[in-house]
């Protein structure tokens, strides 16, 4: 792979390069921030007159004219490049100048019309590197959950879902795995930052701000949800058992492989490669997540107790101990007695008088009293009508008959034959073989009149199907 510095513009980064003022490359980061939320979701470029404002705009609002002043009499003035006015405000021209030094190292291009209007468009590595400084200026926490349901209803869709695309399946589902290990990767990481900063801190109020207001963010409502809604034991074992077995199905392979050399430049054998490498990794993945949610709750209990110890450090070990602090508060209290103050001043902390209560009958010691020996109440099985029984009996067989009915069935079996006559029980599909309430299904079913298929018992050894052996029988079409 490239190396981004040789496909970046060479002097991208030296627009950060402070010259004489530390706050321009905040100034000129604001602005690209602000010219990527225009250009975001705007088709054919941004105007100059409107890139014009929005810096004009900016510089009012944070008084960085003279910053700006001083720097372009440090830079080798270029073209005129003054806006079409007669008499051009100070901001227009150091709105023309920052578009100029935007230009140059490569953050903007601008494009000329037969009309002599001029549009300013982002290139793609811009965006790319904008919105990671944007995530970075909202810090946001990760977000986990729908994450790994969404991998899980994309793999388990093949089931209920007659347009199913396979390799799209896999691709989709690699990605969200891939994002929700890294988010769960980086958070483990992170966590060591705050342990640091909770030490470092030496102000109480500081303390108790860094752990409600931002680590609680950072381990708030996503992590929850994953350690609980969307937990990994809910939805791991459907997506690895179902990605094994398409694994070890060559036919599954080489369909999925084929789709997906269509939607990409690759050849059918480099896709069935990446499309195995996918199915690697995400259960690779996921069977080892256990180890990384338990270190990021090792982590996390660690920075409680340095907080909390912190806090209590703070508190009694600071400024010197409580005994010195009272002592402190006493030697106050005299110094303004002796000025003539007999009452407190009106900022000064209230007296806490906290009530006393009378001793009760509840106040004193009560001994444990023996309870009585617990003796069940006597369980009374009703005796049903035969009517009633008959009724339950229907209704229970209606609900067995909706969830296997003979036309279900036997769609199902027909499927298998793939165009034969005959197929023995060994050319059976993998998930009906391991299925023991599918394989008795179709065994009881065989001799119903509405199905299309029959059954017949061969000669021969008994087949291992799993953990069972049954006897070899051959199902052919009527």
């Amino acid at each position: 792979m490239a190396n981004p510095f040789d496909i970046l513009p060479l002097n991208l980064f030296n627009l950060f390069i402070t010259q004489g003022y530390v706050t321009l490359q905040r100034h000129y980061m604001a602005i690209l921030l602000r010219l990527y939320a225009l250009a975001e979701f705007n088709r054919f470029g941004l105007t100059r007159e409107n890139v014009i404002a929005e810096i004009m705009d900016y510089l009012r609002d944070a008084h960085a004219e003279e910053e700006i002043k001083v720097e372009m009499a440090n830079q080798t003035q270029g073209e005129d490049d003054s806006v079409s006015t007669a008499n051009p405000k100070p901001e227009q021209d150091y709105a023309s100048f920052l578009i100029r030094r935007l230009e140059e190292t490569g953050w903007i291009e601008r494009e000329q019309h037969p009309d002599y209007t001029e549009s300013i468009t982002l290139p793609d590595y811009a965006f790319t590197l904008l919105e990671a400084f944007r995530k970075i200026q909202e810090q946001k926490p990760h977000d986990f959950p729908g994450q790994l349901y969404a991998a899980h209803q994309l793999i388990t869709a093949a089931d209920t879902n007659k347009d199913f695309s396979p390799a799209l399946a896999v691709t989709q589902a690699y990605e969200n795995v891939r994002q929700m290990v890294r988010g769960l990767s980086e958070l483990n990481q992170n966590i060591r930052r705050y342990v640091e900063r909770a030490t470092r801190e030496k102000n109480i109020a500081d303390i108790l701000r860094l752990q409600f207001e931002d680590y609680s963010q950072t381990l708030g409502a996503s992590y929850h949800a994953l350690k609980t809604s969307d937990h990994v034991s809910r939805y791991r074992r459907d997506i690895t058992r179902r990605l094994q077995t398409w694994e070890l199905d060559s036919d599954w392979l080489t369909q999925a492989a084929e789709e997906l050399s269509v939607q990409s430049r690759m050849n059918p054998a480099q896709a069935e490669q990446t499309l195995v490498g996918y199915v690697h990794f995400i259960i690779h993945q996921l069977e080892g997540l256990d180890p990384l949610i338990e270190d990021i709750d090792k982590r996390h209990a660690q920075y409680l107790r340095t907080s909390l110890r912190q806090i209590r450090y703070q508190l009694g070990n600071a400024d010197g101990s409580f005994k010195d602090k009272l002592v402190a508060l006493a030697r106050q209290l005299s110094a303004l007695k002796e000025e003539g103050m007999e009452v407190l001043p009106d900022d000064a902390p209230a007296l806490r008088q906290h009530p006393v209560d009378l001793p009760d009958i509840h106040s004193y010691y009560t001994p444990p009293q023996r309870r009585a020996p617990f003796v069940p109440d006597t369980v009374i099985v009703p005796i049903l009508h035969p009517d009633d029984l008959v009724s339950l009996r229907a209704l229970t067989m209606q609900d067995v008959t909706q969830a296997f009915s003979p036309e279900k069935v036997n769609r199902k079996v027909l499927g298998f034959f793939n165009g034969h006559k005959k197929m023995c029980i060994t050319e059976l599909p993998r998930e009906i073989s391991t299925d023991l309430h599918w394989l008795t299904t179709i065994v009881a079913y065989a001799h119903h009149p509405e199905v299309s298929y029959g059954l017949e018992i061969t000669d021969g050894e008994p087949v291992d199907m799993g953990t069972y052996r049954i006897v070899p029988f051959e199902l052919y079409k009527l």
